[in-house]
């Protein structure tokens, strides 16, 4: 005697591509069989995504490309594309003193490119990789005082660098006062002359 089977259709609705609905089917199979054979085991299948047509049985195919990843983020940020972060901006009081610390003590190098004189005050664009900070000499609304010790536990930038145990050493010639990761991974959190938190951390 065949085995009854009972399937459940559960419609997920989805509003990621606009102007388009699209429900993913999951089909639910629950089989009772003899006995001796178990009962009531649900079978999971992804049915496919339906856009106001029939289903297709197949899943979808595996990722194969880079492109194919980025394509999938970029549908994840509700459309908008989001790439990276272009730059991060940073108060000084002095813009010598900030490329002091910026450019000749941790290397960094002005964009030259970039339309600084055209703004209404001074400032910097230094690259960091492909992205960039931005310094404006502009008053600081913030205390510089009062501030976390360890710079983690205070809002910052993170900058990645290839040896944490140079720029210890950096640092230590320089008199710049620095903590430690609090979770033994290979980071260091210092401030810039402004009391702006830094995280460096060591990657491949």
């Amino acid at each position: 005697m065949a085995s009854p089977r009972f399937r459940w259709l559960v419609l997920v609705a989805s509003d990621t591509l606009p102007k388009m609905i699209l429900m993913t089917v999951f089909s639910l199979q629950f089989e009772s069989g003899e006995a001796g054979e178990s009962h009531g085991r649900p079978q999971l299948g992804l049915c496919g995504v339906v856009a106001g047509a029939g289903c297709q049985r197949e899943a979808p195919p595996e990722m194969s490309t880079e492109g194919d990843q980025q394509d999938a983020r970029w549908r994840g940020s509700h459309g908008i594309g989001v790439v990276s972060i272009h730059h991060v901006g940073l108060l000084c009081e002095n813009l010598e003193r900030s490329l002091e610390f910026y450019q000749k003590l941790l290397g960094l190098e002005i964009n030259e490119a970039r339309p600084h004189e055209k703004l209404p005050y001074r400032g910097a664009w230094l690259w960091v990789g492909s992205e960039m900070i931005h310094l404006m000499e502009l008053p600081n609304p913030d205390p510089l005082t009062g501030r976390p010790e360890h710079g983690g536990r205070d809002r910052h930038a993170c900058i990645a660098i290839k040896d944490v145990s140079k720029l210890k050493v950096i640092f230590d010639d320089a008199g710049i006062q620095y903590t430690l990761s609090r979770s033994g991974r290979p980071a260091i959190f210092a401030r810039d002359p402004d009391a702006n938190a830094l995280e460096f951390t060591q990657v491949d």
